[in-house]
């Protein structure tokens, strides 16, 4: 009896359908993999909801997001260069940033970070930014950035940020923001589009406008490094799956045809 159980299990197995069956699935997840590829990253400008941040090498600096678990996703991390480290790891193309994440780039290396889109209530908090350059397209999200000397509270807002051991310098490409020292949070300047401000361990200055040509050349470390993400070509994918598809209908009839003339005994004249 176990004998006539065990038999039609065998069977079933051994049956054509099957094994073509688990051959299609193979061959589509091997042409889904081979569908992604690496392309550069065009409009580098376009911020969603949650707003996005750019840095330059040699730097540094720890993201938190408010209401957020420590372990939530709240990003995600394109890396340009060997150089770029997520929590002490490398990011290669891409990796997604979770709260409380400390980003870095070492030389020849920059980072974008894209924030997940959230409502008017979210905030980032940026600090440890001791050194080096950043560009931030705030959107609805405001953000709260601490550097060595100066404080800054941004939203709707687009900024170029300057940190050296003597001072912070600040440019606002759009919006206004808010700035005040370290030492004195009671006290705030408001700095405007095309404005420029700086900040010492000591004092912080007055905005002063910036001409056009100064605004290019302070932003040109942005072209010195490009940026990447991971895409599905799916052109490739569907021309793929038809190719498959054309291959099992033939190995199909082809299994049909022959064994229509397998069953029975040969016929002698």
């Amino acid at each position: 009896m176990s004998i006539t159980r065990i038999e039609p299990f065998f069977r079933k197995q051994g049956e054509p359908g099957v094994h073509i069956q688990s051959w299609l699935i193979l061959v589509l997840a091997v042409m889904l993999l081979s569908g992604c590829k690496t392309v550069p990253i065009q409009d580098r400008n376009f911020a969603g909801n949650g707003g996005f941040w750019e840095q330059d090498e040699n730097m540094g600096f720890r993201l938190h997001r408010n209401a957020g678990a420590s372990d939530a996703v709240i990003g995600t991390l394109y890396a340009s260069g060997k150089n770029v480290l997520l929590n002490g790891e490398q990011v290669k193309v891409s990796a997604p940033v979770k709260n409380n994440s400390f980003v870095s780039s070492g030389m020849q290396s920059g980072a974008r970070i894209e924030f997940k889109a959230s409502d008017s209530t979210c905030s980032i908090r940026v600090d440890q930014f001791n050194a080096g350059k950043a560009y931030a397209d705030t959107s609805s999200c405001l953000h709260d950035i601490e550097t060595l000397h100066a404080r800054i509270q941004a939203r709707n807002a687009v900024l170029q940020i300057s940190v050296s051991q003597q001072q912070t310098d600040i440019m606002v490409l759009s919006g206004t923001i808010e700035v005040m020292t370290r030492e004195d949070t009671g006290q705030f300047v408001v700095v405007r589009a095309d404005q420029k401000i700086t900040v010492t361990p000591d004092a912080i200055g007055q905005p002063h406008a910036l001409a056009p040509d100064e605004i290019w050349q302070r932003m040109r470390w942005r072209e010195d490094f490009q940026l990447y993400k991971t895409v599905v070509d799916w052109r490739k994918v569907v021309a793929g799956v038809v190719i498959v598809g054309l291959v099992a209908v033939a190995i199909l009839f082809g299994k049909g045809r022959g064994g229509g003339h397998s069953h029975g005994f040969p016929r002698y004249r």
